[in-house]
């Protein structure tokens, strides 16, 4: 059969056969049907109308189309829309343009039909910041009224005409801030004003110092690219997973001062497990901010990593291990972690951060460790890269010896068999006597050196080479990332892997 004839078949269907065809599909795939006819541009804006849901993030949305056309197509859906209710209205655009008050229309289009979901990014992608001026004004009276909103995302937008105790806020139970101008004070006033919010995310939020935060129902706490900030203080004693990626933060005026606080319920500060008991995994990185001074930094890191250590996952960056090391090296303190079963490492192959990390919290419980590994080879001695050993006696001797007693699992990411990762490899299956599972993935990129077979053999020979234990027959595996079917981190989300996509 033809496929002219095949075409005719498809569009000589019924209008609600085909709407029911078009309902189903992204929209980016429905607006390419408009190339079939005229008829078809006419039933794929009424499909898109008829659903709850108008979704309008599909960079294939805009592509080609001015900013009057595209004006015109969501407002045309909105009217067709009718009187209906809207479930969810999601908008990207970048940059708004003149589009500003267009979207503010769409907006208050969805909020006045009952959307419990407005998503609008109008971020640039690559920009961490923009100036206030080419913010998305939001009018004061667009939060006024009570409605039936619990998820709220804006990016580029500002708030600064929304005042404190808007109705159309109090029942949010998620809102997340990218780029948004926003002040220590306007953000503590809008949260304290969302009794049932349970997530909070704020990125690259250039205005907030110093953060006050807190709610008894909030669960999920995520800050990225506030780069002015400088201390924070969270009161939620339901908080189960907290992540942040930025600068260090420090105490610049008065040492005595602890830059992150966690308080507990009826803002009492005692154990900090006890502030947070319900905290299940936490993500610290500073990759991608600044370089690490000694005279700033040298205990700035590990008191934030005290105050989540009895979380069950630890998501940690070089730089964070590096901090580690050198108040090991300057405290006699311990860094306590009952729960901990899985820990992901990012950034480094040096293995004497890693024996600082372990000496310093000697994890009980450790079922999975993930390394990431650098994306680039920065062994420059002789045998970097060829996966030549290094001498027995080159490996880390703890001043008091760990053994990872519960640790069946361990996968290392972009593995290329140097001398620095195979020394890692080796301080950690010495102290595994249970293992199960070796996962080493490979780099994707051509020029690996090594086939896989050559790089297998290079890892066995290093297992032998160790003292014998149980693990000795544990399943080892070297693969390409898109071969990897073995189990993924609990943080499968790389904050500086965002950032540098983005720039």
């Amino acid at each position: 059969m033809g496929a002219s004839s095949s075409e005719d078949r498809l569009s000589g269907l019924p209008d609600d056969v085909l709407h029911s065809i078009l309902v189903g599909l992204p929209i980016k795939c429905a607006v390419r049907t408009s190339a079939i006819s005229t008829r078809w541009a006419r039933l794929w804006i009424h499909a898109v109308a008829a659903s709850a849901v108008l979704d309008f993030t599909d960079r294939d949305f805009v592509r080609g189309q001015s900013p009057a056309q595209i004006a015109a197509t969501v407002a045309r859906c909105i009217a067709i829309h009718g009187a209906a209710p809207i479930d969810v209205l999601r908008v990207a655009l970048s940059p708004v343009g003149a589009l500003g008050q267009d979207v503010l229309e769409w907006i208050a289009a969805a909020l006045g039909r009952g959307a419990r979901e407005v998503r609008v990014d109008l971020a640039r992608r690559g920009v961490l910041h923009n100036d206030d001026a080419s913010l998305l004004q939001i009018p004061g009276g667009m939060f006024q009224v009570g409605n039936s909103l619990a998820v709220l995302s804006l990016g580029r937008c500002s708030l600064r005409a929304v005042p404190p105790g808007a109705a159309g806020l109090a029942s949010l139970t998620s809102l997340s801030l990218d780029r948004v101008d926003v002040t220590d004070d306007a953000l503590r006033d809008v949260v304290s004003e969302c009794r049932l919010l349970e997530f909070l995310s704020l990125r690259s939020c250039h205005l907030l110092a110093s953060v006050r935060v807190g709610g008894e129902r909030l669960r999920g706490l995520e800050i990225v690219g506030c780069l002015a900030m400088r201390d924070l203080q969270v009161a939620a004693p339901a908080l189960e997973s907290f992540a942040f990626h930025g600068d260090i933060l420090y105490s610049r005026d008065d040492y005595e001062t602890e830059p992150v606080v966690f308080v507990g319920k009826g803002n009492s500060r005692t154990t900090w497990n006890a502030d947070t008991p319900e905290l299940r995994d936490a993500y610290l990185s500073h990759l991608g901010f600044g370089e690490y001074d000694p005279l700033i930094h040298d205990f700035a890191y590990s008191c934030a990593l005290l105050k989540v250590a009895h979380a069950r996952i630890l998501t940690l960056c070089s730089k964070g291990l590096l901090h580690i090391d050198v108040e090991r090296n300057c405290l006699e303190l311990d860094v306590d972690t009952p729960n901990l079963e899985e820990l992901d490492s990012m950034g480094d192959d040096d293995v004497a951060l890693f024996a600082s990390f372990f000496e310093l919290t000697d994890p009980p419980l450790l079922e999975r460790l993930f390394v990431r590994l650098p994306a680039a080879c920065h062994d420059t001695t002789e045998d970097a890269c060829s996966g030549t050993a290094t001498d027995e006696d080159e490996d880390i001797v703890l001043d008091e010896e760990i053994s990872l007693d519960h640790l069946t699992f361990i996968n290392m990411m972009s593995f290329r068999g140097t001398t620095h990762e195979l020394r890692l490899l080796r301080f950690v299956l010495r102290r595994a006597p249970v293992l199960e599972q070796l996962v080493l993935v490979t780099p994707e990129e051509e020029g690996t050196p090594g086939d896989h077979g050559q790089l297998l053999r290079i890892v066995q020979e290093h297992v032998s080479e160790t003292r014998k234990a149980p693990w000795r027959d544990a399943r080892i595996t070297v693969c390409r990332p898109r071969e990897d079917d073995s189990r993924s981190p609990a943080h499968t989300k790389y904050y500086h892997d965002d950032q540098a996509h983005s720039s």
